[in-house]
């Protein structure tokens, strides 16, 4: 595991290290020193950042996952660590064996613990979840008759009002939502290629050109965690088309948020690590079950 603070960088500035330091160096301010063991994410929102090659391999070394960001400031470009370990030959040909049943079961698992997570959200919400809590039982293998994308229409309908979920728009809570998706798919794909996956080979995303396939099969149980920070902050009256710094540290605040695991309260990123390392479990023994996958926290 790596380290637990977020680090986002907003203004002009050096960023560079040093006695196993960042150093981030803003043109109108002191130099700011943190310790590279106690970061795990860096957001990297601004045009106007420089950054050493040694700050980028210490980044690697420590597993320290490292995001761009485009003019409208949402993730757009992921730095992950990618260690040439032993570890990593040996899970990568588990992959490359890996069998289109154990994939279907896999995948029927993520979207049953997906639509799970929605209909508790709504739950704790207090609005009504008969309609997506009752899909759960009727995902197949593979999930043939694609059940996850009923579920989300009606999921969507009832978490938000006037609402269609876009990955381009103007609404300020896709906005929102795009960039705390984009956040957890960043630190998903940390903790994979950790364990010595390749996110690029997915289980049921398989686009050619999308190199985090796998980041984004199983980032889905997880997507529940931002829509209730976004739902809150729409309650709030705090959403706007432009993303406030507010606004970002209430989205980036999401990676220290816990839901259950095995029974315990765990924090996302402790999440991510222990689903990366059971996901590896499961294809080693070929054995779906032993895929471990969080659920919401009702008493919060």
């Amino acid at each position: 595991m790596g380290g637990w603070r977020t680090v986002l960088v907003s203004k002009s500035c050096r960023l560079t290290t040093k006695n196993q330091q960042l150093i981030y160096a803003p043109k109108d301010a002191s130099s700011v020193h943190l310790p590279l063991e106690d970061i795990s994410v860096i957001v990297i929102e601004t045009n106007q950042a420089s950054m050493s090659t040694a700050l980028l391999s210490a980044c690697a070394e420590k597993n320290i996952v490292l995001f761009s960001c485009d003019n409208y400031h949402i993730p757009n470009g992921i730095f992950t660590p990618f260690h040439q370990h032993s570890r990593l030959s040996h899970v990568a040909h588990l992959q490359q064996r890996t069998k289109l049943p154990l994939k279907k079961k896999l995948w029927q698992k993520i979207v049953i613990q997906k639509i799970t997570n929605q209909a508790e959200l709504l739950k704790i919400l207090k609005k009504d979840d008969f309609k997506v809590s009752v899909l759960k039982d009727k995902v197949k293998s593979g999930d043939t008759q694609n059940v996850e994308a009923l579920a989300a229409r009606h999921y969507w309908k009832i978490l938000f009002k006037d609402f269609k979920r876009q990955r381009e728009s103007d609404d300020a809570r896709n906005i929102a939502l795009n960039y705390g998706y984009a956040l957890i798919r960043g630190v998903v794909a940390r903790s994979l290629v950790s364990y010595g996956l390749l996110p690029t080979f997915g289980i049921f995303h398989n686009s050619e050109l999308n190199a985090y396939n796998l980041a984004d099969d199983i980032i889905e149980p997880l997507r529940p965690l931002v829509d209730m920070v976004v739902k809150q902050l729409e309650h709030e009256e705090l959403l706007s088309l432009e993303l406030t710094t507010q606004l970002k540290s209430a989205l980036l605040s999401v990676l220290d948020m816990q839901m259950y695991l095995a029974e315990q309260k765990v924090t996302l990123l402790s999440i991510c690590e222990r689903m990366a390392y059971s996901f590896v479990n499961a294809l080693r023994e070929e054995d779906a079950t032993l895929l471990e996958l969080p659920r919401m926290i009702s008493d919060i």
